[in-house]
């Protein structure tokens, strides 16, 4: 062999050795469809991984079709890497069904019990915990009613087909069974669909609720103008401003942190995964919008208003 052959394969050698370091933890990061939540968590998680663990190497499959096409990635990563990151709720749920032989973290995804992935969120079994951004529908009914009093009715408006439709779905059915109110629901997966839904409720319900599913936080606009005089209320705070009255959300980027010390706990500490409880977001914001209100004429708690985010 010539020199400058052996010199080329040692310059090759040092430069995929200062790239992927020994000492390297190779972890792929992969989920289905787009979504800008799952991009607002790996901003979050690469943040931490720079500070806290730089040598740590990410492999990215980022918005994949189709759930074969997360099947196909899945399979590669558990044969090169030693941990892997499965974002939003579908990847959650396949994992629920496709058990994964390697430490795989979630984030972007609803309730993990509810969807299939894990049985127990403070004491994970098997090779999966994470992030969610579930908050309990039950705390954030002590604020909904806190801003209308005198509620009796309501219209859950989801996502058809949408893996979290399910959870928001028995949630606010369980508090309404709760608290005595009457439950209806619609499930859309257009524009026209919902703005039909709401025109249809509207008026005969004390308010709507926007689910946490891209095809009814997308038309809140339009559901908010269809409601007329009857306030809607979201899962989320991107409806809020869209013309929604108020709504929770657990900070993305927070929770992309908290992800990835969840994978430096695993990964890097050795800690068990039932010893890394599946984490929420502790300080969850409340959007409202002060001009919906004003429109609806209504009030806004003193206390409600101190903790809130208020949108003008």
């Amino acid at each position: 062999m010539s020199r400058n052959a052996v010199f080329s394969i040692v310059t090759a050698m040092v430069l995929f050795l200062a790239v992927h370091p020994a000492s390297a933890l190779e972890v792929g990061v992969a989920w289905v469809g787009k979504s800008g939540m799952a991009n607002r968590v790996t901003a979050g998680f690469e943040q931490v991984i720079k500070a806290q663990a730089p040598d740590i190497h990410l492999e990215y499959r980022r918005e994949l079709d189709t759930p074969e096409d997360l099947a196909a990635a899945v399979a590669a990563f558990q044969k090169e890497k030693q941990g892997m990151v499965i974002l939003r709720s579908n990847g959650a749920k396949w994992l629920g069904q496709h058990p994964p032989a390697i430490p795989t973290f979630i984030g972007g995804c609803n309730n993990p019990v509810q969807l299939g992935a894990l049985k127990n969120m403070e004491a994970p079994q098997g090779n999966i915990t994470g992030v969610t951004y579930f908050l309990p529908v039950a705390t954030q009914f002590e604020t909904f009613r806190a801003i209308l009093p005198n509620m009796n009715s309501l219209l859950l408006l989801y996502g058809e087909g949408n893996p979290s439709a399910d959870i928001d779905r028995q949630q606010t059915r369980s508090v309404c069974e709760n608290l005595g109110l009457t439950y209806e629901e619609k499930g859309v997966t257009a524009k026209d669909q919902a703005v039909a839904a709401m025109q249809q409720y509207a008026g005969k319900v004390s308010f709507a609720i926007i689910g946490s599913q891209a095809a009814v936080i997308d038309n809140a606009k339009a559901i908010v103008a269809a409601a007329g005089s009857t306030p809607v209320v979201s899962y989320s705070s991107k409806p809020v401003k869209d013309g929604a009255l108020g709504g929770f959300v657990a900070d993305d980027h927070r929770l992309g942190g908290m992800l990835a010390e969840s994978v430096i706990d695993v990964l890097l500490k050795k800690k068990p995964i039932r010893s890394v409880p599946v984490k929420v977001d502790p300080n969850p914001t409340f959007y409202v919008n002060a001009g919906t209100a004003g429109k609806l004429g209504l009030e806004i708690p003193y206390e409600v208003l101190q903790a809130a985010t208020v949108i003008e």
